[in-house]
C-alpha cells in the first residue's frame, strides 16, 4: 500500500508523472502539484458533496468502495477487459459556505491511460453535480 498513502494529503503529495492520472482541486487550494482541473463548487455540507460522489462512483460499473476516514474516501474501478484496478481518492472540503472536492485518479498499471482517468472523474462530478447541483469555479486543462 506505499504507492496508494491514505489518506493522501492533497496538499504535499507529487501526482504520478506519467500520463496516467487526473487531479482535480479547490480553487484556491495550496499544493504542491498543480491541478488538472479546478473543482466547482457546491452549496452543500462536505459530507453531502462527499457521499453525492461515492454514489455516482458506485452507480458505475465495476466500482467499488475500497475505506474511508472522516471526509476521505477511496474507490476501485477495475477496466471492462483485462480487470486492471484504478484507484480514485476524493476528499471533500469547506469553502465559504459551500463545498469542493479534491479528486485523484490513477492507473495502476501501464504509461498511458488513454485518458480514462479524465473522463471518469468528469463524469462522476457531472453527476455529482446533477444529485445536488453547482456553480462552476474553473476550467480544466
Amino acid at each position: 500500500m506505499t504507492d496508494r498513502p491514505f489518506p493522501l494529503d492533497f496538499s504535499s503529495f507529487t501526482p504520478d508523472p506519467k500520463p496516467r492520472t487526473w487531479l482535480v482541486l479547490p480553487s484556491d487550494f495550496e499544493a504542491d502539484a498543480e491541478p488538472d482541473e479546478t473543482s466547482s463548487w457546491f452549496e452543500a455540507d462536505p459530507q453531502t458533496v462527499l457521499e453525492a460522489f461515492i454514489g455516482a462512483g458506485l452507480d458505475d460499473k465495476r466500482t467499488q468502495l475500497v475505506r474511508r476516514d472522516g471526509l476521505q474516501a477511496e474507490l476501485m474501478q477495475k477496466s471492462a477487459i483485462f480487470g486492471f484496478r484504478d484507484y480514485i481518492t476524493v476528499e471533500a472540503v469547506s469553502s465559504g459556505a459551500g463545498s469542493q472536492l479534491a479528486v485523484y485518479s490513477r492507473a495502476m498499471v501501464g504509461h498511458w491511460d488513454m485518458n480514462v482517468n479524465k473522463k471518469r472523474v468528469r463524469a462522476w462530478l457531472d453527476e455529482t453535480v446533477s444529485r445536488i447541483g453547482a456553480q462552476a469555479l474553473g476550467s480544466a486543462k
